[in-house]
């Protein structure tokens, strides 16, 4: 088991969506690691508010990279602050 101290979360990136239009987005946008991602773990948190299997939005360039075995699956995941959580996202 897997549980970040303090007032972090640790998560796994989602690919973001990407609306349909005709305004030409430049390159340099794909270099942002995606806003979205979904909560694996937490520690303690201050304020609540998301939980484990949430989907959240993260500021822009938030959290140290790292890499978990989840039940013998390597994954890439981020352990965000708890204040680089911006916003839940209902599905």
């Amino acid at each position: 088991m897997i549980r970040p101290l303090g007032a972090r979360a640790l998560v796994k990136r989602l690919d973001e969506p990407r609306p349909q239009s005709t305004i030409i987005i430049p390159e340099t946008i794909d270099d942002k690691p995606s806003k979205f991602a979904l909560v694996i773990a937490l520690g303690t948190l201050k304020q609540g508010g998301f939980d484990v299997g949430d989907t959240v939005v993260l500021t822009d360039y938030a959290g140290a990279p790292c890499t978990v075995d989840l039940d013998g699956d390597l994954i890439d995941a981020v352990i965000v602050s708890e204040s680089d959580v911006l916003m839940v996202v209902d599905l």
